[in-house]
């Protein structure tokens, strides 16, 4: 476009998604340094965005007392969705997912709930594709002994 100045475009393989930064394979120096410390630092990123897709990315009111609370209460849904990941779900694709995949698979079941002889029972659709992960998770946390 005229009277825009044009743009510099890097070319090639990246890693980092820090832009304009050079990609280093080096392991001695500032340089390497720099390179490891940024990759140690991308668990941070993400649980900033673990954070933001549990209700971090929106504070419900325009006071400041509330909007504490309500981070208080997303940081206590972080602390509890990485002791579920721990405890109940196996290593592989679910104990990696997002929020949003163990809500779809997980926790937003068709199922029915029901009473009868003194119990409640969930009677899971026996077509849908994750119903024995539900079931392992289930399993996974009964599992857990009682603390004495």
């Amino acid at each position: 476009m005229p009277g825009r100045p044009a743009r510099t475009v890097l070319r090639g393989p990246r890693r980092s998604n820090a832009p304009g930064l050079p990609d280093t394979n080096t392991q001695v120096g500032q340089i390497g340094w720099l390179d490891a410390r940024h990759r140690s630092h991308v668990h941070v990123e993400n649980d900033v965005k673990q954070a933001k897709d549990l209700g971090l990315n929106n504070w419900p009111s325009r006071f400041w007392a509330i909007n504490l609370a309500w981070t208080q209460i997303v940081a206590l849904a972080a602390n509890l969705l990485a002791c579920y990941r721990q405890l109940a779900l196996p290593d592989g694709e679910l104990r990696d997912a997002t929020p949003k995949l163990l809500r779809y698979r997980l926790w937003q079941l068709p199922a029915r709930l029901t009473r009868g002889q003194r119990k409640r029972w969930l009677h899971l659709r026996a077509d849908w594709p994750w119903t024995t992960d539900v079931i392992n998770t289930w399993q996974a946390i009964k599992a857990i002994p009682a603390p004495t």
